[in-house]
């Protein structure tokens, strides 16, 4: 692949574009603008930021996703997880937080766009399932423990971790605004009961879709105000959102300093992961409803020119929201200026609507953001990891102990070291098995198998599961060893190296090491089922130490062995 050429604009989506994919379109990017426009506020307002950043954030990137992305429905924008993180950042660095929420903004859309200009999107899979499910999962808690303050009409300072925020939560208590609570608390009633019984209730009343999702997307919106409207009843002071600047968005002021930015680069850092491994999994989740084919350079560069023009236009971090995009899919999206059709909305909502905006109450924003985190829990997948690994389900119970108790970077940082330590050892200890056959050599299995029988001596076949290098390549000596040391009077070795992909100088070097050591011990080594790739790197070793064979069967028949298969081996 050539270098930077995921920084060349593909829209697949253009040609053959016409008025009926625009006015598909264009349905699903109102629906969208729906549940973006209480979104956008909510999590700017999660991320400790005025609430216009949230909407100045969900207007230019939509664009730059549609020029370079790979998904017709990624919705690029606000999302819970970084404006987390940004909070936790930003909070800790002990400046302006829209400074640094613009510094880390750019950083991490550079970060974005190196890792796509090098191609190095396949880099997103080192990130393990188990651990973005540990940490997800914690991340949904602290995102509600950090929203319980706003709920309850509580000042307190933020908190990165859930040590920190609940002893100060907890001598707070006695503050507790009743006003803002009965809002805030019937608003996350309201939200909880309509997440849960709005889309069936539509769908009994009659309510088909497109209508039916925007009608269920529209609740938010719905309480949201009807929360305004409550505030201004019940007796007491209920915070706002304050004044909201209208018109458009406009060039940051101050861009920080380079102590700022060096300071910033771990949050950053945490960002870009956190926005390109969700946003890849959304993208990959909706990949083959409009058969696109999923270039994760191409969603990198996307994403870091999106988070690159957020910053530049008075907002901050964003990522791809799944619940925005399974919207966009399911409201009969064609293209991804179906998203850009909702952030046209935003600007709409901006220039026109700015005033009313600033009487939503924040403990309704505080509610939804509580109620929409709920998502990120994913009990069904990770109950499927705990049956399939007990060591992988303890990586997803390390990862969301240590996000909780350290905090977002922290515990992305523990579990990525967790799940590549994980795969570490597991590739540092193959199987190394003795192999036999039960149907006159047309198969070789292990004789770890019942029905399995070793037949074949003085001649021993072992088989290597995994391709050699560095880290397991003494161990396999070890064990091979270990297998010869079973029987007595061996003559001859045959490996089976079908499983064997790859092997480095250190593999090259132990079976080189292996084959003198075994010639001193009067064994034949013969190697058998190379693939082509392999054997060219062991075109080193002497053929008179050791003989390739095109099969395992060939190997045993050169060393003597004649075996029947018209009958089961016995």
């Amino acid at each position: 692949m050539k270098l930077g050429r995921a920084l060349v604009p593909r829209p697949g989506w253009l040609p053959g574009y016409g008025l009926s994919t625009a006015a598909a379109d264009g349905i699903a990017g109102f629906t969208l603008s729906i549940l973006l426009v209480p979104q956008a506020m909510a999590y700017a307002q999660l991320a400790g930021l005025p609430p216009e950043m949230g909407l100045f954030s969900a207007l230019l990137p939509p664009v730059l996703y549609a020029l370079f992305g790979t998904s017709s429905f990624v919705s690029v924008g606000p999302v819970a997880l970084v404006s987390l993180v940004v909070a936790e950042a930003a909070s800790n660095g002990g400046g302006d937080p829209v400074v640094s929420s613009v510094v880390i903004a750019m950083e991490a859309g550079l970060l974005l766009l190196l890792i796509g200009a090098l191609n190095l999107g396949r880099l997103v899979n080192f990130i393990s399932e188990p651990v973005l499910l540990g940490f997800t999962a914690a991340a949904a808690v602290l995102i509600a423990v950090s929203q319980l303050p706003t709920l309850l009409g509580l000042d307190v300072a933020r908190t990165g971790n859930l040590v920190s925020a609940l002893p100060v939560l907890w001598r707070s208590l006695s503050q507790t605004s009743s006003a803002t609570l009965v809002v805030g608390a019937g608003a996350l009633a309201a939200l909880l009961f309509a997440g849960r019984y709005g889309a069936p209730m539509l769908w009994k009343l009659g309510v088909r879709p497109p209508f039916r999702q925007a009608a269920a997307k529209a609740v938010p919106l719905v309480v949201i105000v009807a929360a305004g409207l409550a505030a201004r009843l019940v007796p007491g002071e209920v915070p706002t959102v304050g004044t909201i600047d209208a018109g458009l968005p406009h060039l940051p002021g101050r861009l920080g300093t380079p102590e700022l930015w060096l300071g910033l680069l771990p949050s950053a850092v945490a960002v870009a992961i956190i926005i390109f491994v969700t946003a890849t999994a959304v993208a990959k989740s909706l990949a083959g409803n409009d058969r696109s084919q999923l270039d994760t350079s191409r969603e990198a560069v996307a994403l870091g020119a999106g988070n690159i023009a957020a910053a530049l236009t008075g907002g901050y971090a964003v990522g791809a929201s799944l619940s925005r995009s399974a919207l966009v899919e399911d409201s009969g999206a064609r293209s991804p200026l179906a998203s850009v059709g909702g952030s046209m909305v935003v600007l709409a909502v901006l220039l026109l609507l700015a005033p009313l905006l600033a009487y939503l109450p924040e403990t309704a924003l505080a509610a939804l953001m509580i109620s929409a985190v709920f998502g990120l829990v994913k009990w069904r997948e990770i109950e499927a990891v705990w049956r399939h690994s007990r060591i992988e389900g303890a990586i997803i119970a390390l990862s969301f102990l240590g996000t909780l108790l350290l905090g977002v970077r922290w515990g992305l940082a523990l579990g990525a070291g967790l799940g590549l330590a994980h795969y570490l050892w597991f590739s540092s200890v193959p199987r190394v098995t003795r192999v036999g056959t039960d149907d006159g050599g047309i198969t070789f299995r292990s004789i770890d198998r019942d029905s399995v029988h070793l037949e074949t001596l003085p001649t021993l076949i072992v088989r290597i599961d995994r391709s050699l290098y560095f880290g397991n390549a003494a161990y396999c000596e070890d064990e091979i060893f270990d297998r010869l040391g079973e029987h007595e009077d061996i003559e001859k070795l045959i490996l089976d190296m079908r499983a064997v992909n790859d092997v480095d100088a250190s593999g090259a070097a132990m079976l080189d090491r292996l084959a003198e050591r075994l010639r001193g011990l009067g064994i034949e080594l013969h190697l058998a089922e190379l693939h082509d790739p392999v054997r060219r790197r062991l075109t080193a070793l002497d053929a008179r130490i050791c003989t390739v064979h095109r099969s395992v069967r060939q190997a045993v028949e050169h060393c003597g062995i004649v075996l029947d298969d018209r009958l089961p081996y016995t």
